[in-house]
């Protein structure tokens, strides 16, 4: 939550993603759009902002809009509109999503500037530099023991020198890419594949406790044996 401006963003919730993915022969009960709302819901009432910003990839499908999309956008905006104001920034799955929020008369934008941030979703370049917010690239951080368990966690990733904050997939069917064991996470997003994603801290929260850790790159040095602190 940007604070200062009272606005909770999020990103990456791809509603419709169980539709689509019938298509291609998988079959997945369809609860993803409840439990999301359900989420969403209680972090409004407990951080009570007046703004949501979703940033990017609200739905999934990228061809057209599927009546699972229609029915799951719809009955999400309806919700949360009751309660905060909503704006719904461009992704890469977002093709005719237009169509369904202009019946719904949410804003859809580019970019979405938020005090001194850029609020986007990160498939394309920035017209700033920064404070930037994007999603994505659906971080996410996979740690094994010396045994060779393991567990993976969706993070936030935060590199404080360019002041880009990446945000954690709210889409439980997609739930992220592990970037330090994936190298090629760091080319995912146009603005990031510049310099790549070594810089960025991983942000793990259990429960309301945030877990900061080492840099990507150290992580990867390091074959990410090292704990949180």
């Amino acid at each position: 939550m940007l604070r200062r401006s009272r606005t909770l963003v999020v990103a990456d919730l791809h509603l419709g993603c169980e539709a689509a993915l019938e298509y291609e022969g998988l079959s997945l009960p369809r609860v993803q759009a409840k439990k999301i709302e359900a989420y969403l819901m209680s972090v409004i009432e407990a951080v009570g902002p007046d703004e949501l910003v979703v940033a990017g990839d609200l739905k999934h499908n990228f061809s057209r809009n599927l009546t699972q999309e229609w029915n799951e956008v719809t009955g999400f905006v309806r919700a949360v509109a009751d309660l905060v104001d909503i704006v719904v920034v461009r992704g890469n799955h977002d093709n005719f999503l237009s169509v369904i929020l202009a019946e719904l008369g949410i804003p859809f934008k580019r970019e979405y500037e938020v005090g001194d941030h850029t609020v986007l979703h990160g498939h394309a370049v920035a017209s700033k530099k920064g404070p930037l917010v994007l999603g994505h690239i659906h971080p996410s951080v996979l740690l094994r023991d010396d045994v060779g368990a393991g567990m993976k966690s969706p993070c936030y990733l935060y590199d404080p020198a360019r002041r880009v904050l990446v945000l954690p997939a709210l889409s439980i069917v997609s739930p992220g890419m592990d970037v330090v064991g994936n190298p090629s996470s760091d080319v995912v997003s146009p603005l990031i594949a510049p310099y790549g994603l070594g810089e960025f801290v991983p942000i793990v929260f259990s429960g309301s406790k945030p877990m900061t850790f080492p840099t990507v790159s150290e992580l990867r040095r390091e074959g990410c044996r090292r704990g949180a602190t």
